[in-house]
């Protein structure tokens, strides 16, 4: 049995109990922290850290990595294709600090100082929330946990909408990001092509502000264990790379039971909605609530549009994209580029590269891991020490 057979082995064998993220580290011989972090508006998010790793023999403090997941994932998607092939474990061989952050309403980040997520009042967010106030308060409480400055960020897809938020409306934390890595970003989104922009459109633009696309963990096991036959990996594979755009010959198919395991991982109904009204005005801009309340909360009938021109991190962004990504358009990212003061952009030529390619593709460590590793190496060789 080769080594990558035996860890997915291991790993089913821990679905029958359920499968989070620290068990993941753990069950790869990696050292793990939970961390929770409060938000100004009282949201407590739970944060998976990965100190260090016996590959990594360097003594002193490591640059911090923050990663955030997209819409539906949660801290598990950057873990299921192994040390050998995920981003994360990679970064802490390397010698990075990890830190995998999880937003709010996913099923490691379901509670508030004074709401219940049964109350209606607890899924009023989008991704706009999850900008400015999760990914800033992971930030500030990274940056105060480990004494550093700055640190490197790592997003895909909506992870990478919300960083882009973060740093329009509040342009102070640019100077907190050392490197801004961008997989996938989903900005601009006139060109997007999904089930959910496409089939399930009028039921979610219908949808209350309500929990949606929940964990369950019941469900979650029995369709992990199902996935896992032989005679079934096909449909779930199909059916998983359908409802991601469309179908790619890239994917890692051996982690399609750990991904039936851990997604869904929650969201709210407005951060699709959100989406949707990108996809229908072209434009990249806070969620529209009416003319009404419009005119209460930005003071114009429509949503004001974010202003890109503050997206200013330490060093350039870089964004990676596809030609073939239909979840996140060449054209919209090109748009996207246009807008930003300064970037760098790495085109992955390969063929029928997809959305999930960037995070589960059987050759992910070559064509998007170490690419990253050396962006976020080449600040810390040519910066000065005290950023750490």
């Amino acid at each position: 049995m080769s080594y990558k057979a035996f860890v997915f082995f291991c790993l089913y064998i821990d679905l029958a109990k359920g499968l989070i993220t620290s068990e993941i580290i753990a069950s790869h011989n990696y050292p793990v922290e939970v961390h929770t972090v409060l938000t100004r508006d009282g949201y407590l998010l739970d944060a998976f850290r990965i100190p260090g790793s016996k590959f990594c023999q360097q003594s002193g403090p490591k640059p911090a990595v923050l990663f955030q997941h997209g819409m539906s994932a949660s801290s598990d998607v950057f873990l299921l294709n192994g040390p050998q092939d995920s981003l994360a474990f990679m970064l802490a061989d390397a010698c990075f600090d990890v830190w995998l952050s999880n937003s709010r309403g996913t099923r490691y980040s379901r509670r508030h100082v004074s709401l219940d997520p049964s109350d209606e009042a607890f899924w009023r967010f989008s991704w706009h929330e999850i900008g400015t106030e999760d990914v800033a308060a992971f930030i500030d409480y990274i940056l105060d946990t480990t004494k550093q400055r700055a640190l490197h960020f790592l997003g895909h897809s909506q992870g990478c909408t919300t960083l882009v938020v973060l740093l329009s409306m509040r342009p102070e934390y640019n100077k907190l990001v050392k490197t801004a890595v961008l997989l996938a970003p989903a900005v601009f989104m006139r060109h997007t092509s999904t089930l959910s922009q496409t089939v399930f459109r009028s039921f979610i633009m219908a949808m209350p502000d309500k929990e949606f696309m929940y964990h369950n963990g019941v469900l979650n096991k029995l369709l992990s264990n199902v996935c896992g036959l032989f005679v079934a990996r096909v449909f779930c594979t199909t059916f998983f790379l359908i409802s991601n755009g469309k179908i790619s010959k890239h994917l890692n198919t051996s982690v399609i039971p750990l991904i039936a395991a851990t997604l869904p991982a929650g969201v709210s109904s407005r951060q699709p909605k959100h989406f949707i009204q990108l996809t229908d005005s072209g434009k990249f801009r806070p969620f529209d609530f009416g003319i009404l309340r419009n005119l209460i909360n930005y003071k114009s009938l429509e949503p004001p549009d974010y202003t890109l021109s503050n997206v200013r991190p330490l060093t350039p962004v870089h964004i990676f994209y596809s030609d073939d990504d239909s979840s996140t358009a060449k054209e919209d990212i090109q748009n996207f580029a246009a807008r930003v003061p300064e970037v760098v952009m790495h085109r992955i030529s390969t063929p029928g590269w997809h959305h999930t390619d960037f995070v589960h593709s059987m050759t992910v460590a070559d064509v998007i891991n170490k690419p990253v590793i050396e962006i976020f190496r080449s600040f810390e060789r040519l910066s000065s020490p005290t950023f750490l």
